[in-house]
């Protein structure tokens, strides 16, 4: 296993001068290959790429922040981050020491990428005397006891009067 905090290095390709706006992307390379149990999981060159971006302070300010980004390794995408703040002008060839924030494991002919959660879980097991409250309770009607309903008697019911007219035929013109 490749634990989460492994440092990389990258290196930038171009470089990166304060002009640059929300949304520019700049490419970098890794310096020297990754690999886990004798198999190169990114090559030394693969690349990534440097954004930039910005963030907004309680205050209403906005603060430029520049991260790293899209760095594909053979098992899919690998999150890095820089190790310290990226702060413009960086000149070309500049290096980056960054670290993965991901595990990767290897079981058998399988790789998997595992983001751990951003906090720490404990194995605390809840006091016994603990009582979760009930997702759902019953209602008041379904607690109380149902009455007996009398069953219905049959009304009569009012025969057909004959004294009703028939329709009348109607005529039709020749």
């Amino acid at each position: 296993m490749l634990p989460a905090g492994t440092a990389v290095v990258f290196v930038t390709d171009a470089g990166l001068d304060a002009a640059r706006r929300e949304g520019d992307v700049i490419s970098v390379h890794l310096r020297d290959a990754l690999t886990l149990d004798g198999t190169v999981l990114a090559a030394a060159g693969t690349r990534a790429y440097l954004v930039v971006g910005g963030t907004d302070t309680p205050n209403g300010r906005r603060v430029r922040a520049i991260s790293l980004d899209r760095f594909s390794i053979n098992a899919g995408l690998l999150p890095v981050k820089s190790v310290a703040p990226i702060i413009a002008p960086v000149p070309a060839g500049a290096e980056i020491p960054a670290m993965t924030l991901a595990a990767i494991d290897h079981v058998g002919d399988r790789w998997s990428i595992r983001v751990p959660f951003p906090f720490q879980l404990t194995g605390d097991q809840p006091a016994s005397m603990y009582t979760p409250t009930p997702a759902r309770t019953a209602s008041p009607k379904m607690q109380m006891k149902r009455e007996p309903h009398p069953t219905p008697t049959p009304q009569p019911t009012a025969s057909p009067a004959n004294d009703t007219p028939a329709p009348a035929a109607t005529k039709i013109p020749t």
